[in-house]
């Protein structure tokens, strides 16, 4: 709710002060500040922070009545009393000096060059908007016996207490009246004002060091000297000595200091052991209850009741929402009022050195809170830092203890929460916060909402805007929209005291000390008064906030004298004249609104109601606000000014008539945070029906309230409606400080059930949360809150101290609500409201924490648990289909210890994987596998990974498939059967795979769409990979060296495991399975996918152990139709000028049946005739003509246009070969460059797939033509329309040792391509007419073999070589050798294969039970 920001500020003390300053205090409305030394008055103005007078008292008068210690002022702010360490109070007065120019101002304002008065109001000293100009003079003294131990001002006197334990109370002029004197030791004390028996305090020389007053608790607040804390109260306010009586704070025998919260009616004490008591008043008994407790958590700073030392100070920011404590040893901590930890400053960041926080934290010797608690002001002192740096200081005494030095005035800067002064925000469901010149807003729809032109900006009153729009935590950030006040405005209205903001999060107002403004956040644009003295006429004093286009605002009219409600339109100028005003009788100290009620408090303890109706009149819109109901509650609550919040909602203490005929949206109830109980007022509905009076509707009465909930700082409700979150939009949040958060759950009947077999109620949840909660999301089931982060730097020796920043925090509380459900046995409710959050995207993770906090508070509980809450949370999961998810997540951030008592309850984790692997959850049964790896034996979870790892391969789980190979080669052979340790808390990163999970492979896929990227090329194995050449000796031993080493081969691991272990071959065998199945189907995509994601996969060696087998392609048209689909390459498309040429020369063939077929397949694609011919499509030039003498060998080719761009990647054979076809010749002139450009352009985009598939293409390509598998690498440069590819595939198997079986596919697979493109795809028929060459060529090539060796099979082909003699120097002879080690190997996989089956058949019966 306070939460400190930035750097404290340093305020300069004047070099001619010699003593350190010892004492702060401030004025009745915070504008002034009085600073103490031994023997000087400072006093210093909050805005500027500014010094205004110093006045230094003579060595005489220092040495007569001794140096200053403690000074109080007058509530007028005329005087100051001050006392001395002789017993004395000196008295002074504070007065204007009218000998000061400009307006009795000590500072001047300029603009530019010309100054400008301050205006000067009327009446008081402290209404002007200068710095006033004053002077201090002593007017008396007086002496007290016996000194003085505190002093404070009660009304118009000053109450003292005395070392020899009296309470004397004096007048401002220094007169005693000794009879109003009393002492402690006659006054009785007791555990209670009506049935414990008094007693008086026996032993000697008790005194009470600290007090404090409450007006509201009449009484006092104090410490004794003997460490005991009491309350002192009285029956009258004249103070009388005979009726004072004390009540003991029970359980505090060691307080140290006192602090009174009268808004609240609180007493918090401090304690010598570094923690404080809050009490409460019980109004029955008297008694002093105990509310709560502050101290800093082992979480927050270990052992730091043992650090700290004493609590020495304790003040309550003004609107007691929050309190500042200190320590003796240094240190300050900000809570909340009911005890929630805020801030504390023990576990900043004070530097690297161990000792840094010693040296440079805050000893604060005195405090005090600034105007509406922006500012902390801190009088501290600090160690000197030189002993950090290795040097002794020059200070030390004989001890070497380092003395407190470096007297320091801080101000700590603070923003809060707009909660704290006007708690109507809480309807609404943004983070907002005020400082005091500045606003910081938290909305994550302002990004995605009113990005239209400010003209066309849509209010959320106004028609058309859309009304599903909600705060959403999903699409908020982190960041904060601080928000600047405007100069003009807040420089003579300065602090920020209200601010609000409407529901969209759009449009913000804030009221200073006169007057308002408001801002916009869709136009950033202010409104201010344009008539000055209007602003200056108004001051608020009960809150505002917003009504639909409205800034609704609760004011005094300094004018008129009298309390009004005013309405001023956004839309329209900020002026009186568009205002709608109500008079009121008392003055208004808060307000809210639900729906279309207005609802006031007034100082009278009245609430009324108004009726709020917009009309739509021209130019402006106005409201008409009619009065329609009154509530007296004066008998229910002890002061107006104890009523912190107060809220009209629909909801009731039973839900039945939600079901009922009564509409649920009018405003069943009243809600009143009276000192942190929350009353409830509800309509009496025994009347049924609305009585008419007249033409006007009289509205239902209140019945007495009930008191909901104690404790309470925040409460939390929405008007929205949503039947299908009506749970959640219906349940009353409420914030208890260090009591957690608490909500009031509706439960409504089962369907089944007849309304007289239930009755509908509310529950009451309490759970615990681990932030302050600022803001509730209803149907995100989220809680928004913030927090302070430190950041050192290292500015200084000196300057060591850590800068704060704001973030936000959120925590999800649906698991809590479900638990608190479950515990009651109130599942089918739990289930009702789950199943109206499974589409938030974190509710897999709600039932995790579900199952994770019972399972850790069960299984590590030391007692045992009669009725345990485990099955019905395991029963509780099962109804949803993340049960399996949820049990394995749950378990993996779990103790393996724990998972005893967790599979015992859920079930055998082997059923459950073989749930996930029937259910098709392969990521969930991979986390199965880490289990079963922790509780099985080492063959178990081989075995199952082994099954998972086939499923993976086949639904292309690349990145599963890469872990669990690695998790299958880091299992020892030699521990396969050996039983594990349980429980081994570090076993699940023992054997690899958890870690290996989340590794990132050398070749990454994309995370997204799981696709290869091929950018280098560490797989390809360039040793082995290169392409044979035609030579015969070299190739007999290279044959020769791979027979030898075929054994070799086998057992290699391509990663890190056992080396020439069976499993490690199996699991080769079963990767080189599933890459046949991808290459037999033609999914080359895949393939890519899956040697990229293999690591260590030599995929260029096993392509050339494939290339007769799975390499080849048998049907080239289906091969060519499923790269463009898993490439999401289009086919091509003819151009204008291509139809043009195709129509005449198939007229010169005299083709007519061609002809049709052309104008027919040209009408069909004549929508996308605007294509283009990509840069490395080739025309033929006219010299190079298919039936002239170069068309066997080489073509002639020449770009129609080269374009340049950064994706422009040619094939290699391309670029190798672009210097041996001369230069090109030149282009028709009379063709339209400009045109062809255009036309070019477009059939480029039109052609042209993807730049990632283009890489990939052409890597493959290059993988392809190394290995040898030249069919693939010709349907490729056919894909990509790349002639030069072509070129080289071809002379690749014109100038190796191709097989002739391959070429002879590759050339009966292009006599069926044209058939096709002739048929079904024209636009492949210029690229056909352009590789006429290249296809002559293989046709050459097949010719020139005997016509019983093409197209044969491997075996036949085997064979045939065999029996034929091998001719010199074509490389047949290699080959054979290649066939009999390809068939020897291919005979032991299957053997192997076979083996290993029959082991894991043996094993597959082991019992998986959790010993």
């Amino acid at each position: 709710m306070y939460f400190p920001v930035g750097w404290p500020k340093y305020l300069s003390i004047p070099q001619d002060h010699p003593l350190p300053p010892i004492y702060i205090v401030s004025n009745r409305d915070r504008s002034l500040f009085a600073i103490l030394t031994g023997n000087s008055l400072c006093i210093w103005f909050c805005k500027p922070c500014v010094e205004i007078l110093s006045f230094r008292r003579s060595e005489n008068s220092v040495s007569e009545f001794g140096e200053n210690r403690t000074a109080e002022w007058r509530p007028d702010s005329s005087m100051i009393a001050i006392t001395t360490s002789k017993g004395y109070i000196l008295f002074y007065k504070v007065e204007e000096d009218e000998n000061v120019g400009n307006h009795q101002s000590i500072y001047v304002q300029k603009d530019g060059r010309r100054s400008l008065p301050p205006r000067k109001a009327t009446g008081d000293l402290l209404n002007g908007e200068g710095i006033p100009a004053l002077k201090v003079s002593q007017l008396s003294y007086i002496q007290i016996q016996g000194g003085v131990t505190c002093l404070l001002c009660v009304r118009d006197d000053l109450l003292l207490s005395t070392y020899t334990g009296y309470i004397q109370r004096i007048r401002w002029d220094g007169c005693s009246n000794g009879q109003m004197s009393v002492n402690v030791k006659t006054v009785p004390f007791s555990t209670d004002l009506q049935f414990s028996r008094a007693s008086t305090v026996q032993e000697e020389n008790v005194n009470i060091p600290h007090m404090e007053y409450s007006p509201l608790l009449g009484g006092f607040a104090t410490v004794l000297s003997n460490g005991r804390a009491a309350f002192l109260t009285v029956t009258s306010a004249k103070f009388e000595p005979h009726q004072i009586q004390g009540v003991w704070a029970q359980e505090v025998n060691n307080a140290s200091c006192v602090g009174v919260n009268h808004k609240y009616r609180l007493m918090a004490f401090g304690l010598k052991n570094g923690e404080g008591m809050v009490y409460s008043i019980d109004e029955i008994t008297g008694a002093l209850q105990v509310s709560h407790r502050l101290a800093v958590s082992s979480k927050d700073y270990p052992d730091a009741s043992h650090v700290v030392g004493s609590m020495t100070h304790i003040k309550w920011t003004p609107d007691g929402c929050a309190l500042a404590a200190a320590w003796e040893n240094g240190g300050f901590a900000v809570w909340s009022v009911f005890g929630a930890l805020l801030f504390c400053s023990l576990g900043g960041d004070y530097g690297l050195s161990e000792d840094s926080f010693k040296h440079h934290s805050l000893h604060i010797k005195s405090m005090e809170w600034g105007a509406e608690g922006y500012h902390l002001w801190v009088m501290a002192s600090r160690c000197d830092t030189s002993q950090v740096n290795g040097e002794l200081p020059s200070d030390t005494n004989c001890n070497g203890e380092i003395k407190e030095e470096n007297q320091d005035i801080l101000q700590l800067q603070f923003v809060k929460s707009s909660l704290t002064v006007n708690p109507c925000m809480s309807n609404h469901q943004h983070l907002f916060l005020q400082g005091e010149d500045r606003l910081y807003v938290n909305n994550g729809l302002e990004r995605t909402i009113h990005q239209t032109s400010p003209k066309q900006q849509l209010h959320p009153s106004q028609p058309g805007y859309p009304s599903n729009q909600a705060p959403s935590f999903l699409m908020g950030s982190k960041q904060w929209q601080v928000i600047t006040v405007p100069s003009n405005y807040l420089g003579s209205n300065w602090p920020i005291r209200y601010a609000a903001i409407d529901r969209a999060g759009q449009c913000v107002a804030v009221a200073g000390k006169y007057g308002l403004a408001h801002y916009a956040l869709f136009n950033r644009k202010w409104k201010l008064f344009g008539n000055e003295t209007q602003e200056k006429d108004m001051v608020v004093s009960g809150g505002l906030t917003w009504w639909r286009d409205f800034v609704c605002v609760a004011c005094y009219n300094i004018l008129g004298q009298r309390d009004e409600i005013r309405l001023y339109p956004r839309s329209s100028k900020l002026d009186n004249v568009f205002a709608t005003v109500t008079k009121v009788p008392s003055q208004v100290l808060l307000l809210n609104t639900f729906r279309d009620i207005l609802i006031v408090l007034c100082a009278d303890s009245h609430i009324m109601m108004f009726s709020i109706d917009r009309k739509n009149t021209q130019p402006n819109p106005t409201v008409e606000i009619n009065k329609i109901q009154e509530v007296a509650i004066g008998g229910f609550i002890p002061h107006p000014a104890s009523v912190t919040a107060i809220t009209l909602t629909s909801l009731r203490t039973e839900t039945a008539s939600v079901r009922s005929k009564q509409p649920a949206v009018e405003a069943e109830s009243i809600l009143l945070n009276v000192a942190g109980r929350l009353l409830m007022f509800q309509r009496d509905r025994s009347l049924h029906v609305a009585v008419k009076d007249g033409s006007k509707q009289r509205q239902l009465p209140f019945t007495s309230p009930v008191m909901v909930a104690s404790a309470v700082e925040n409460v939390w409700s929405t008007p929205r409606l949503n039947s299908e979150k009506k749970h959640l939009v219906e349940a009353l949040w409420l914030g208890c400080g260090a009591h957690g958060m608490k909500v009031w759950l509706p439960l409504f009947p089962r369907d089944d059930v007849s309304a007289h077999g239930f009755m509908s109620k509310r529950i009451m949840l309490p759970f615990r949360v681990d932030i302050y909660p600022l803001a509730v999301l209803f149907e995100d089931a989220v809680i928004l809150g913030a927090t302070n982060d430190a950041t050192c730097y290292d500015t200084g020796p000196s300057d060591n101290l850590p800068f704060l920043t704001l973030e936000r925090t959120s925590q999800i509380y649906l698991h809590h609500i479900l638990r608190q459900l479950l515990r009651r046995n109130l599942g089918h409710h739990a289930l009702e409201i789950a199943h109206c959050c499974t589409e938030l995207p974190y509710f897999p993770h709600c039932l995790e924490l579900l199952l994770h906090e019972v399972l850790e508070e069960e299984a590590t509980s030391k007692d045992p648990i009669p009725d345990p809450l485990l099955p019905r949370v395991v029963a509780f999961i099962q109804e949803f289909p993340e049960f399996l998810q949820t049990i394995a997540h749950c378990a993996r951030k779990t103790e393996i210890a724990l998972w005893h008592y967790l599979f015992n309850t859920v079930g055998n984790p082997r059923e459950m994987f073989e749930e996930c692997m029937l259910s098709g959850k392969l990521k969930t049964a991979a986390s199965y596998l880490i289990i079963l790896q922790n509780l099985e034996k080492p063959i178990v979870s081989r075995q199952h990974a082994t099954m998972l790892l086939d499923t993976a391969l086949d639904h292309n789980e690349w990145e599963l498939a890469r872990d669990l190979v690695r998790f299958l080669k880091a299992i020892d052979p030699s521990d396969a059967d050996t039983a594990p340790d349980l429980p081994p808390l570090t076993r699940a990163n023992s054997m690899g795979f958890q870690g290996v999970l989340h590794r990132t492979p050398p070749m990454s896929p994309d995370s997204e769409s799981n696709e290869f990227v091929f950018v280098t090329n560490p797989l390809r194995g360039r040793g082995s990979g290169k392409t044979d050449q035609v030579d015969g000796g070299k190739g007999k031993e290279k044959s020769k060296s791979r027979a030898e080493s075929a054994a070799l081969r086998r057992r290699s691991a391509s990663g890190s495991g056992h080396e020439g272990s069976p499993d490690s071959f199996f699991i080769d065998v079963l990767l080189a399975r599933h890459a046949r199945k991808l290459l037999t189907s033609y999914r080359l995509k895949d393939v890519g996918c899956f040697a990229a994601n293999m690591e260590g996969y030599q995929l260029v060696t096993w392509l050339k152990k494939e290339r007769l087998r799975a390499a080849k392609v048998e049907d080239f048209v289906t091969a060519l139709k499923q790269l463009h689909q898993d490439f999401q390459w289009p086919l091509p498309i003819l151009t204008n000028s291509e139809f043009l040429q195709l129509s005449k020369d198939l007229s010169a063939s005299s083709s007519s049946q061609g002809l049709l077929e052309l104008e027919e397949g040209a009408k069909n694609m004549s929508v996308k005739d605007s294509g283009y011919l990509s840069s490395s499509t080739p025309v033929i030039s006219p010299a190079a003509t298919p039936d002239s003498p170069m068309a066997g060998s080489y073509v002639l080719l020449q770009p129609k246009l080269h374009i340049q761009s950064s994706r422009d990647d040619t094939s290699l054979a391309a670029t190798e070969m672009s210097d041996d076809f001369g230069e090109s010749t030149s282009m028709d002139q009379s063709y339209c460059l400009e045109a062809a450009e255009l036309e070019l352009l477009c059939h480029e985009l039109a052609n042209k797939g993807p730049a990632q598939a283009e890489l990939q293409l052409r890597y493959l390509l290059h993988i392809m033509i190394e290995a040898g598998c030249l069919e693939w690498s010709l349907l490729i440069s056919i894909l990509l329309r790349d002639v030069m590819a072509v070129v080289r595939t071809v002379n690749t198997a014109s100038f190796t040792d191709t097989q002739i079986e391959i070429v002879g596919r590759m050339r009966e697979g292009l006599s069926y391509l044209e058939m096709w493109a002739d048929t079904e795809c024209m636009g492949y028929k210029p690229f056909f007419s352009a590789i006429r060459g290249q296809i002559q060529t293989l046709q050459k090539i097949v010719e020139q073999n005997p016509p019983n060796s093409r197209l044969s099979t491997p075996r036949s082909r085997s064979s045939s070589v065999e029996k034929d003699t091998p001719r010199p120097g074509d490389g047949s002879h290699d080959n054979m050798n290649n066939k009999l080690v390809e068939e020897e190997d291919e005979e032991e996989e299957e053997r192997l294969v076979e083996e290993l089956a029959k082991e894991q058949e043996q094993n597959s019966g082991y019992d998986c039970r959790i010993s």
